[in-house]
């Protein structure tokens, strides 16, 4: 039963709707990006007193202009829009109930300022994790302004496409005016973008087929895609859409594409596929006509019902013809005409049928996370590769949500994949960064400072929303390894290491003392204690051995009380960093020159720190292979690949697999390598 307002409750509930419309452009706008696209709209002109009749054309014109903007993106120039129609209609003799006419009107306008700021919303939430490679909307460029201001209007004279008698359609195919125009901008001014379209057509067509097929929808519907995404499955619209389909949030959800911190399904190309299926099929159920139901996937099935009431027909040539749908619909449904004549018929339009193979894949489904980077080594791909078979994951990992993801490798590869990812140890297999928990922070805090979520923090360290968080606590952030404030750093697990007899733990960079001392559970007190340092002292440098065990430190206790060995002669290769040691300390005990010391070891003139365990040399020409002539133990450092190192010990990859028994080349910094090199090896 409809609602009657009277006029104070029209003017209260208009301005509810402003306030609306404006809240939602001011969030966008204080999101830090502006849409390149949004042009600085003038104010829209006051419309002079009139008729009743006048008011509610004048009030629609206003709706339909910020329909059009909306479809573009453009939510400034919209909200504008939407204020000068609700303020028409509030003018009305009597309000908003004066006529049923008017009280249509305003509900629809009602309902688009909601669908508009939803739409807003969603898009400026999508911006803000877009993936690096999306990539531009076809639908975008084809229904610009400029690109389609020349093209021919004239709608009559329409007939049904004849070109070739030999091609036949599953939809109704009508050539007027307006779709030639459209052939021969695709022929001319966009032959090479609508090439590249139906090249890439390959890629997508058979699967897209398929589906089809299965949900009982027309085969050349396939073409809507090529006018939506030119078949790019990154596609990102000015208004929010993704992926092939050019799904918004709401339709996506709607029709089971997930999207979430860690996927967008809209990017999947055949789950968007069969969602596009299943959409077009419930329009043409309520909708009786394929070219309306392609005008309802551009502007939505509202817009279009709407239009046949406003008509009295169910024609999209009428609808068109009376400019009661949206410019940018008005011409979406041609293209899509324009694009299925030539598609199907390639060669008599002066383009070449795509040759592209179609992409095959195997699926292995992963029981715990994997780096992208990791899952494309272990498949034998380059990582650019990995991320377009999975188009749908927006992070740089599969989700942590997950317990069973379906992760899509190049076909053949399955086996391969699945016996070098179970080489590689868990803890290796993602790399993550972390956050030392101060005083004062709030999981809602440290995910808004690393730009993740609530639930992907929760998710990445197996804890609630409710959990309580303490100072000094070591938490896993869900964001790449090197992105995002000074506390982000890549993540391995630290395991103590014997070394001559003793336990300890290798700095690598990035580590703190306290990271340390949570790792290995310990107070900051006692590591430092058992480490000999200063009551209040942080600094440590990577490859500094760090005890972290009562046993080691009781082993160093009982070396510190031996007597020393006498230093190595100035004849030696190289020195090892002891702890209170200097370069002039070092230099004079070893008889060089600290000149000679900065100059070999690639130290600045201003150049004096050095650390414990550090390796120097000690005369020109040093090498690896002269300091540690014969077998030799080599300590992996952080940055170090066995080409590396083959090429410092002067030997060959194959060798030190075979010295060390190794099946791949993955190795771990402070982990020891068996070099075997001849005396005299250069």
């Amino acid at each position: 039963m409809p609602v009657i307002l009277n006029r104070r409750v029209c003017v209260r509930v208009s301005r509810m709707v402003a306030v609306v419309a404006i809240a939602a452009v001011f969030a966008i706008g204080c999101s830090g990006k502006k849409t390149a696209t949004e042009p600085v709209t003038p104010p829209l002109p006051d419309v002079a007193a009139g008729s009743q009749e006048d008011i509610i054309r004048s009030a629609r014109a206003a709706l339909e202009r910020g329909e059009g903007l909306a479809l573009q993106g453009q939510w400034i120039g919209a909200r504008l829009a939407f204020d000068q129609a609700v303020d028409l209609l509030l003018s009305l003799t009597g309000g908003v109930q004066s006529s049923p006419e008017a009280q249509s009107l305003y509900d629809d306008l009602l309902a688009t300022i909601h669908d508009t700021e939803r739409a807003a919303l969603n898009a400026q939430a999508d911006d803000a994790a877009a993936s690096e490679q999306a990539e531009s909307a076809a639908v975008d460029e084809l229904t610009s302004d400029a690109l389609l201001a020349d093209l021919s209007s004239d709608l009559n004279e329409s007939v049904a496409a004849s070109d070739s008698p030999e091609i036949t359609y599953d939809i109704p195919i009508e050539l007027n005016a307006r779709v030639r125009s459209i052939i021969e901008m695709f022929q001319l001014r966009r032959r090479d973008w609508f090439q590249e379209a139906l090249d890439r057509s390959g890629y997508y067509a058979p699967m897209i087929r398929r589906v089809f097929q299965e949900e009982g929808i027309p085969q050349d519907l396939i073409y809507l895609a090529m006018v939506e995404s030119a078949f790019k499955s990154r596609a990102v619209s000015r208004a929010g859409a993704r992926g092939i389909w050019q799904f918004i949030q709401g339709t996506g959800r709607a029709y089971g594409l997930r999207q979430n911190f860690w996927v967008d399904d809209r990017f999947n190309p055949e789950k968007a596929t069969r969602a596009a299926a299943r959409h077009l099929k419930d329009l043409y159920d309520d909708l009786g006509d394929w070219y309306l139901v392609m005008a309802a996937y551009n502007s939505g099935q509202r817009r279009v019902e709407r239009a046949i009431r406003r008509t009295g027909s169910r024609d999209f040539w009428v609808h068109a013809k009376k400019r009661v749908l949206p410019r940018e619909t008005r011409s979406y449904v041609p293209l899509i005409i324009a694009a299925t004549v030539i598609g199907k018929n390639p060669e008599s339009y002066g383009f070449v049928p795509s040759t592209t193979a179609p992409i095959e894949y195997d699926v292995v489904r992963l029981e715990y996370a994997v780096d992208l980077a990791t899952a494309a080594k272990s498949a034998g791909v380059a990582l650019d590769d990995m991320k377009f078979l999975n188009p749908e994951l927006r992070r740089w990992v599969t989700p942590l949500d997950a317990d069973s993801y379906p992760l899509r490798i190049p076909k053949g590869k399955a086996e391969e994949f699945r016996v070098a990812l179970a080489e590689i140890p868990e803890a290796e297999r993602v790399r993550f960064g972390t956050h030392v928990v101060r005083r004062g922070d709030t999981l809602s805090r440290i995910a808004s400072r690393y730009g993740t979520t609530i639930d992907a923090l929760t998710a990445a360290n197996n804890i609630s929303r409710r959990s309580l968080i303490h100072p000094g606590q070591v938490l896993t952030v869900p964001v790449p390894p090197g992105s995002g404030g000074e506390r982000i750093r890549s993540v391995q697990r630290r395991e103590a290491i014997a070394e001559n007899g003793e336990s300890v733990y290798v700095v690598q960079r990035g580590d703190t003392l306290g990271e340390i001392s949570s790792a290995f559970r310990m107070s900051l007190q006692k590591l430092r204690a058992l480490n000999g340092m200063a009551p209040r002292a942080t600094r440590i440098y990577p490859g500094q051995t760090i005890i972290v065990t009562e046993t080691a430190a009781a082993s160093l206790s009982a070396r510190r009380a031996s007597p020393a060995p006498a230093p190595a002669p100035s004849g030696g290769a190289t020195y090892t960093v002891r702890p209170g040691d200097t370069l002039g300390h070092i230099a004079e005990e070893q008889g060089v020159s600290i000149a000679t010391l900065r100059r070999v070891n690639g130290f600045s003139n201003r150049r004096t720190r050095i650390y414990p365990g550090q390796e120097l040399y000690l005369r020109e020409g040093t090498t690896y292979a002269q300091a540690d002539a014969g077998p030799t133990s080599y300590r992996i450092r952080s940055g170090d690949t066995l080409s590396r190192i083959a090429r410092r010990f002067g030997v060959t990859i194959e060798d030190i697999r075979l010295w060390n028994n190794m099946s791949s080349d993955h190795i771990v910094a402070g982990e020891r390598l068996t070099i075997r090199i001849a005396s005299g090896t250069n």
